[in-house]
């Protein structure tokens, strides 16, 4: 009898560990196994499992099990309850599978995608707007401001263009009154060398100022009170009362004084100021004209110095009249009411 001991099957149920064999088995094989795919005939019973292959190599190192009891006898009817057993990978000592990571899938809305780009194409061309509005604004401001500073630029070109023909003009006017000024210091030299000279011939003969000869037209001389007298010509330059004044200086020597005003309030201040005054003509008076006679102004009157006497023909030089400011003219005048005579003493 062949006595010889060989692994298999044929052990009778109770006798061994069915893992233990199993996994030797495989462990000898070397070949893969079925990791839970195993078959156990034991207590008279089946229990079978599947599971991954797996090699031998990724078998746990298990504790053999103990070999389970007998089973009761089987009971046939409802009453019989199944037996229950566990078959996990945990219950033969082997690892339960990892499970492989889920990838989130993330669902897109389309609708609420397209309200978003439109509500971003909606901003971008809302600040595109914005953006040239205000480029358009400071364009016009831009625009403004020249416009502005060329106005102000024109205002100061003509401000300084006035000022420099204010300049030119008073240059001019400067110069004439210098001509005027020595053209009458002039004059007032010869006219008072010559009315000395006539009055130390004789006090009764009446000269004019310019030619210094006796008048033979007049057969009346009025007689003649002296007044005061200023040191200098208190008239507006280049005003009829000034020309008047400066001619009066040339005849006599000095200006009279005592009284201010317009040319219409000559008479009455000259008679305050001790001068006789008159309404017959005669040389070597000032004639006063009140407003509008001769062509007087309508507002201030008129005054001249008197040269000639002829009947009622009566010839001044006058200032400010015919030939303008600070220039000189002549004119024959008739004698009538409005017209007074201040009488050189």
């Amino acid at each position: 009898m062949n006595n010889t001991h060989e692994r298999g099957r044929h052990r009778a149920p109770g006798r061994h560990n069915p893992l233990s064999e199993l996994k030797t088995i495989a462990r000898e094989s070397a070949q893969p196994a079925l990791k839970g795919a195993v078959i156990v005939a034991a207590a008279g019973g089946l229990v079978a499992t599947f599971a991954t292959p797996a090699g031998a190599e990724g078998l746990s190192e298990v504790q053999a099990a103990p070999a389970a009891a007998p089973a009761a006898p089987a009971v046939v009817g409802p009453r019989a309850a199944a037996a229950q057993t566990d078959v996990t990978p945990a219950s033969f000592g082997l690892a339960a599978p990892a499970a492989a990571p889920v990838k989130a899938k993330v669902i897109e809305d389309l609708v609420v995608k397209k309200q978003r780009a439109d509500a971003a194409a909606a901003a971008a061309k809302a600040a595109a707007e914005r953006k040239a509005a205000e480029r358009a604004a400071a364009r016009k401001a831009a625009k403004r401001e020249a416009a502005r500073e060329a106005a102000r630029e024109a205002a100061r070109d003509a401000a300084r263009e006035q000022a420099r023909e204010d300049a030119a003009a008073s240059s001019r006017t400067s110069t004439r009154t210098s001509s005027n000024d020595q053209a009458d210091e002039a004059v007032s030299e010869r006219t008072t060398t010559s009315s000395r000279s006539s009055r130390s011939t004789t006090r009764s003969t009446l000269t004019n100022s310019t030619s210094a000869t006796k008048s033979e037209s007049n057969s009346y001389t009025p007689s003649a009170s002296s007044g005061g007298r200023s040191a200098y010509n208190w008239a507006t330059r280049g005003q009829c009362t000034w020309g008047a004044l400066s001619k009066w200086y040339a005849s006599e020597g000095y200006y009279p004084g005592g009284w201010t005003g317009n040319a219409l309030v000559w008479g009455s201040g000259a008679a305050r100021a001790g001068y006789t005054v008159s309404g017959t003509p005669r040389t070597r008076s000032i004639l006063v004209m009140q407003p509008g006679v001769h062509g007087s102004s309508s507002s201030a009157g008129h005054v001249a110095w008197v040269t000639a006497v002829n009947g009622d023909q009566v010839t001044i030089i006058e200032m400010n009249a015919l030939a303008g400011p600070y220039n000189y003219n002549t004119r024959t005048l008739t004698d009538q009411g409005g017209m007074q005579y201040i009488y050189a003493p």
